[in-house]
């Protein structure tokens, strides 16, 4: 038998806090109302962290983007496919046919070519000259050409700035000429009576009616002025590109030797600019006159090619590859061209016309000589959008020609031969000559 106090109630309730006047009671999980003190907490709660305990919150990372950076280079664009930061090939029109309005920054360029031609040295010393043209908008060095296997004599073909044709540049002096400011000049400046008695002119002046509205592309190209220049094939590079511009790593036995050494160079330049745009170039690459045939071993080759594009992944924000092989060397079934194709981002082959068409060219353009193409442009690989499952091969679709004012790239299609003259002959009168009875 047991005895329970009065006002106790049964079933296990605990007990009361008894309420001390002057004191609000503590509620479990909540901070209590004395200064200085906490309560403890209910068993099983997770317990409140104050001020003291709370955990460090985690700073953001203010390290400014490294893709901003980049494009505040005067060679750098954003990718019209894909809007990652872009750099010219040195040929406009290239640049068109890999749809990104350039080459992708990070990313390699493989130039395939048949027959005996060297097509392909074109548009590496035009990859190069754009760099150097990049380092000659400031005083800054915005890029650097880094060519691999050749003697320095190579640099010495590089194509110079295109100026236009005699014309143009006449033009272009006398636009000179009347900007500056001179006693000609200002006696030939209409008096403000003038001005005033040919209202047309007044209103042209004021609300730019005289100005032609500008096309979405020259739009771009005022936007990114010095992104692409067009080269003249005839005329050399004036002055020459100096040590700033260009680097020359020369071969050697081990493929870990040029690797380090690039790898070097590369670092070397990042230092002085964290914005730099390097280009890597390698003409005419496992060439007999240039390569030994130890070179051709898988032991070598492969392990070369794989280091190149660990190189474009370290520096993926300012590294660009350009590359040219002979596809009469090599075939292209052989296992080197398949695992280079694998490997590189971006692969076109060069194929030019054999006699035949040549000749069937030249005679369809007797009298407009400069229409005359040297061969197809077939687009085997894109950059990235290729690695993103789009098929993209253009056989037969693009031809190109070697021009005076640059490297044209255009649509191609068989010429038509005109014999109209020798089957509809006409008399004076406008009737046929033949009979035209079906």
């Amino acid at each position: 038998m047991s005895f329970r106090k009065r006002g106790e109630i049964i079933g296990g309730a605990p007990p009361r806090t008894p309420v001390v006047p002057g004191r609000t009671p503590a509620v479990p999980g909540r901070a209590s109302a004395v200064p200085g003190r906490t309560p403890p907490a209910a068993a099983g709660a997770t317990p409140l962290r104050g001020p003291v305990g709370r955990a460090p919150i985690a700073k953001p990372d203010r390290t400014p983007d490294v893709t901003s950076q980049i494009m505040k280079n005067p060679g750098v664009r954003p990718s019209l496919a894909t809007s990652q930061p872009t750099t010219s090939t040195g040929s406009s029109d290239l640049d068109k046919i890999l749809l990104h309005q350039g080459l992708p920054l990070g990313n390699s360029l493989l130039i395939e070519e048949s027959g005996t031609t060297d097509f392909a040295s074109v548009l590496l010393r035009a990859c190069v000259s754009q760099g150097v043209m990049h380092n000659r908008i400031s005083n800054e060095q915005n890029a650097h050409a880094i060519v691999l296997g050749v003697t320095p004599q190579w640099s010495n073909e590089l194509p110079g700035v295109y100026k236009g044709s005699s014309k143009e540049q006449k033009r272009a002096k006398i636009i000179e000429n009347e900007s500056k400011v001179s006693v000609s000049n200002l006696s030939n400046v209409p008096s403000s009576s003038t001005r005033a008695a040919d209202p047309n002119l007044k209103i042209a002046w004021r609300y730019g009616l005289n100005k032609k509205p500008e096309s979405k592309e020259e739009a771009e190209n005022a936007t990114y002025e010095h992104y692409n220049n067009q080269f003249d094939l005839t005329q050399k590079l004036t002055p020459g590109p100096n040590p700033q511009d260009i680097s020359y790593v020369p071969l050697a036995a081990s493929f870990t030797t040029m690797i380090n050494q690039i790898s070097s160079i590369i670092k070397a330049q990042l230092r002085s600019n964290p914005t730099k745009i390097i280009r890597l170039v390698i003409p005419s690459i496992l060439n007999p006159s240039l390569y030994h045939p130890l070179f051709t071993s898988p032991s070598f080759i492969f392990p070369f090619i794989h280091s190149l594009r660990s190189l474009l992944r370290q520096h993926s924000n300012n590294l660009v590859i350009v590359c040219s092989i002979s596809l009469d060397l090599y075939p292209k079934g052989s296992s080197l061209i398949t695992l280079m194709q694998s490997l590189f981002d971006a692969v076109i082959h060069l194929q030019p016309f054999n006699q035949e068409m040549t000749q069937l060219l030249e005679k369809a353009y007797k009298n407009e000589p400069s229409k005359i193409q040297q061969g197809l442009v077939n687009i085997i690989k894109i950059p990235v959008l290729s690695e993103r499952g789009l098929m993209m091969v253009h056989d037969g679709e693009y031809a190109f020609k070697n021009g005076r004012k640059k490297f044209e790239i255009e649509e191609w299609s068989i010429p038509v031969e005109d014999d109209s003259k020798e089957t509809n002959q006409t008399q004076e009168g406008g009737q046929t000559t033949k009979n035209i009875d079906f």
